[in-house]
């Protein structure tokens, strides 16, 4: 009785390892996810719960343990979840780098600190719409639309299926990701530019003003000025309009 329930056991232990490969990487990746909102050992047990839910099969399914066999699945399960993770990380990202141009039109650069989320140097700004992408997906149903495409993942690729992977349409969205931040900065980017403009000719007629010193302050009210004004009613509809959707996964998987 103690075998079979020592069998058991593992067999379980097995799927819910086996099923949270696919999982993990988006816990690690999202920033509503990050160690401020999940710690390490609250992690791992909720990614084994999600994705023993959205697991497609029964345990009996799993062929029999070989190292090899179950590491060459556990790496196209880790594999497709990275995929993933990327494309739901989308929105988050633009807004990312959108931060992190404006900040370093504003000379704010200088100022920079270590991000909670990745923990890699980052600007202030891009902390905060970081978080601000990661409220506005949310609150527009955005863990649904994340356990729907990890649903429809499971139609399209089985855990126990060979399936292709189209890497080509990486390339065109990391293009479209820095074209993207470009054009939804470019309002405050133009602004600021016809600012230090000013600036220059007051230091050029005024040099005892010391535009430099005042600079940083001056572009730093009129950017968030802009922000205010042009970002609150803009960047909520972008931010849905770049998320991405379960209907698009067959471009991805095969």
């Amino acid at each position: 009785m103690m075998i079979d329930f020592t069998n058991n056991f593992l067999n379980e232990l097995i799927v819910v390892l086996f099923a949270s490969a696919r999982l993990m990487p988006a816990f690690f990746l999202l920033p509503f996810f990050s160690n401020n909102v999940l710690t390490g050992s609250l992690r791992l047990p909720i990614t084994m719960l999600v994705a023993f839910s959205l697991w497609p099969y029964q345990e009996k399914v799993l062929p029999p343990f070989e190292t090899f066999l179950y590491l060459g699945l556990v790496s196209k399960e880790l594999l497709i979840g990275v995929l993933l993770a990327f494309l739901i990380s989308w929105p988050f990202w633009i807004l990312h780098a959108v931060g992190a141009i404006i900040d370093n039109q504003r000379g704010a650069t200088i100022s920079s600190s270590i991000d909670p989320i990745s923990g890699v140097d980052t600007s202030e700004l891009s902390n905060f719409f970081n978080l601000f992408a990661a409220a506005v997906f949310l609150q527009g149903g955005g863990m649904t639309l994340f356990l729907e495409s990890y649903h429809q993942s499971y139609q399209i690729c089985s855990p126990l299926r060979d399936c292709t992977f189209a890497f080509s349409p990486i390339f065109a969205m990391l293009t479209k990701l820095m074209s993207k931040s470009l054009i939804l900065a470019s309002p405050v980017i133009a602004v600021l530019l016809m600012t230090e403009a000013i600036l220059g000719l007051l230091s050029r007629f005024a040099p005892q003003l010391n535009a430099f010193s005042i600079a940083l302050t001056v572009k730093s009210l009129i950017a968030f000025l802009v922000i205010i004004l042009y970002f609150s009613a803009f960047i909520p509809d972008q931010i849905n309009s770049l998320s991405f959707y379960s209907d698009l996964l067959p471009i991805w998987f095969k």
